[in-house]
């Protein structure tokens, strides 16, 4: 008869032997994320904005993506699920996402063909905002009572909506939208609302056709709420 310790150990053998094979094979463990994204266009130009939509399953609680261009500096990595990107070199570039969750995590890779198109129109960076297909750049520039200067650090969020973070990237100090108000009136609009009272000069210039748009929060006051709807007459199409 067998003992019940051989039977217990061999049972502890057996399912150390399987774990290591489904490490080696690739085979998630139950609730283990799996990664995958897709992006769009397809075909990526540059100077063009890319999105990248996670389509993980398992449902991942985080997200780390590299977009393979080192030029981009601090834009080059992402935690948000589905962000954007947008390549100034034509090249072959290597977006690798990695996702997670209590179970585990998993990473995937693509090769994305970016070839030339348009030259760029805003050139986003740490402290620009590039809006509506890279239309409308806009920066926030901050002035604290002492006189201290700075410029707010820009997050995108959707195609034509960022925020604004002053003095630590946990503290939003400013939403703007520039909208594409065209069926309503002929204009592209920009709103704002700010959670500072120190002196901000947002400034949103429209690089098609050089037409800068600039409102001040004066130092001391409760950011004022903007609602430009005539920010940029003649604007449409």
């Amino acid at each position: 008869m067998q003992h019940q310790r051989t039977r217990s150990f061999h049972r502890n053998v057996l399912g150390s032997a399987l774990l290591t094979l489904f490490a080696f094979a690739g085979i998630a463990r139950a609730g283990q994320p799996v990664a995958s994204f897709t992006w769009s266009p397809a075909t990526p130009t540059t100077g063009n904005e890319v999105s990248f939509t996670d389509q993980s399953a398992e449902n991942p609680t985080s997200w780390l993506w590299n977009f393979g261009d080192p030029t981009g500096g601090a834009l080059n990595t992402s935690t948000a699920q589905n962000p954007f990107f947008t390549y100034n070199t034509p090249g072959s570039y290597t977006v690798t996402l990695t996702v997670s969750n209590n179970d585990g995590q998993s990473t995937t890779t693509h090769v994305l063909n970016v070839i030339g198109g348009v030259p760029p129109i805003c050139l986003a960076d740490e402290k620009t905002l590039c809006l509506n297909n890279g239309r409308f750049s806009v920066t926030a520039d901050w002035t604290e009572p002492d006189t201290t200067e700075g410029s707010g650090h820009a997050v995108k969020l959707t195609g034509d909506s960022g925020y604004f973070w002053f003095f630590n990237a946990s503290n939003i100090e400013l939403v703007v939208k520039v909208l594409n108000g065209c069926s309503l009136g002929g204009k592209y609009w920009v709103f704002a609302a700010g959670l500072t009272n120190v002196q901000v000069v947002l400034t949103v210039k429209d690089q098609q056709t050089g037409v800068i748009y600039t409102q001040t929060n004066p130092q001391g006051t409760a950011f004022v709420p903007i609602q430009g709807t005539s920010a940029f007459p003649n604007s449409c199409p």
